[in-house]
């Protein structure tokens, strides 16, 4: 079950569109490797806006989440791949259909 969420909206600097997209698909075995995060999206909203949904069954999985790997690596690239800071947002999920 999954009760909390966070959608990270990033807009990629002018040229950097590619490297976005190859640092958000390298984050994947990083996520998969969260035993508290339990979806794990990254998402391409058009030419620059890229984005990142993920799930949670707690407050501590998500807490996890924000100071892991994925989250270091992020604030890291941020000055060199994006435009400006990723806007993070904290969400309730109120339903959900996951695999299972």
């Amino acid at each position: 079950m999954v009760a909390l969420g966070l959608f990270v909206l990033l807009e990629a600097k002018p040229g950097k569109e590619d490297e976005v997209e190859v640092f958000l698909k390298e984050a994947l075995p990083e996520a998969e490797a969260e035993a508290g995060t339990t979806a794990w999206f990254a998402i391409r909203l058009g030419p620059t806006t890229f984005a990142v949904f993920d799930a949670f069954p707690d407050e501590a999985s998500r807490d996890a989440h924000l100071s892991g790997r994925i989250a270091e690596a992020l604030e890291e690239q941020t000055p060199r791949l994006f435009a400006k800071p990723p806007a993070v947002n904290r969400l309730n999920v109120l339903a959900a259909k996951l695999p299972g």
